[in-house]
């Protein structure tokens, strides 16, 4: 009986000592693996550390596309970047940010190509028409008035009016939803008529008024606007046979959709358009 006892407990000091030989290689790999991972930290901060001191990743180049109405050098002084600073340090997203600010800049994508060079590639606003909300804005298609006009822009673009500067600044989205409906309104009258071209879209609760560059006034209700533009060239082709010129056409009729009233200038000649 001692003898049984004694190869058991042989039996379980083996299997106690073959089970813990796993476990020691177990830890002595994990801590292998820590170790390696703890240099290869060591080295890229020591990298990163070199790469954000060295003269060779210094700005020396920047590569811009699309610029039309903004400049590099207002782009650069807004993110405060500058020839020499280090390419590494600059955060592409934090300039890209910061570049966004300029009114004329729709957004921009900034790419850094080392050594040395940054690369700007610029979506600007395209203007499509002016807004009168106190001051003269320019206008983008979305209908957002993002900058003054200055005196120094020559921009010939229809004139939107008939919102005020409280009802902008009070209700943005609902001045860039009515900014849009004229655009629109604009939009289809160019797209019917090549000329005479508008001069003035004033936007009211009832429709539009449109006024031409010949000074001829067209009011229009807000539904159906290709139907009255319709109307409108058949009323300009009877005006031009009969040799008389309009000074005001009414579409807006609700009462009567068909129906247009005319205003005539007394002997005047008739457009040849």
């Amino acid at each position: 009986m001692p003898g049984v006892l004694a190869s058991r407990n042989r039996r379980r000091r083996a299997d106690g000592a073959a089970s813990r030989a796993p476990r020691g290689r177990t830890v002595l790999h994990g801590l292998g693996l820590l170790a390696i991972l703890a240099s290869l930290g060591w080295v890229g901060f020591q990298l990163d550390a070199w790469a954000a001191s060295s003269p060779r990743l210094a700005l020396r180049t920047v590569k811009v596309q699309g610029l039309h109405r903004s400049t590099e050098h207002e782009l650069l002084r807004l993110a405060g970047v500058a020839p020499g600073m280090n390419l590494w340090s600059l955060d592409p997203g934090a300039v890209a940010q910061a570049m966004a600010a300029h009114p004329w800049v729709r957004s921009v994508e900034v790419t850094r190509e080392l050594p040395d060079t940054l690369q700007l590639k610029v979506e600007e606003r395209t203007p499509v028409a002016l807004a009168a909300l106190g001051e003269l804005y320019v206008v983008d298609a979305d209908g957002a008035p993002f900058k003054r006009v200055s005196a120094a822009e020559a921009l010939d673009l229809p004139l939107l009016t008939g919102l005020t500067r409280e009802s902008a600044e009070g209700d943005p989205s609902g001045t860039a939803a009515r900014l849009r409906e004229a655009l629109a309104v604009a939009d289809a009258y160019q797209r019917a008529f090549d000329g005479p071209r508008l001069s003035e879209v004033q936007l009211g609760e009832a429709g539009f008024e449109l006024i031409t560059t010949d000074g001829v006034r067209v009011v229009l209700g807000r539904d159906d606007v290709d139907g009255q533009l319709r109307r409108l060239r058949r009323v300009r082709d009877e005006l031009q046979k009969r040799g008389l010129l309009a000074s005001a056409i009414h579409l807006e009729n609700r009462v009567r959709p068909g129906w247009v009233a005319v205003q005539v200038q007394p002997g005047a000649p008739a457009p040849r358009h």
